[in-house]
């Protein structure tokens, strides 16, 4: 496995043989054919949490 980037928005991005993966606490997260992909897809999950948590915030709801 050889290592892409260490930290990109939270996430270790490796290359294990024909795959690029998102590893988060040392479990792969996502898994995608192409590095574009796989970095897409942790951009989409961290906008999408992250305006989750402001929104939750916002109304003063609990957050877990």
């Amino acid at each position: 496995m050889r290592t892409i980037y260490e930290n990109y928005r939270g996430f270790k991005i490796c290359k294990e043989e024909s795959t690029y993966n998102a590893i988060s606490s040392d479990h792969v997260v996502f898994s995608r054919w192409q590095l574009s992909q796989v970095l897409d897809t942790v951009d989409q999950y961290v906008d999408i949490t992250d305006h989750n948590s402001s929104t939750d915030t916002e109304f003063g709801l609990p957050q877990n």
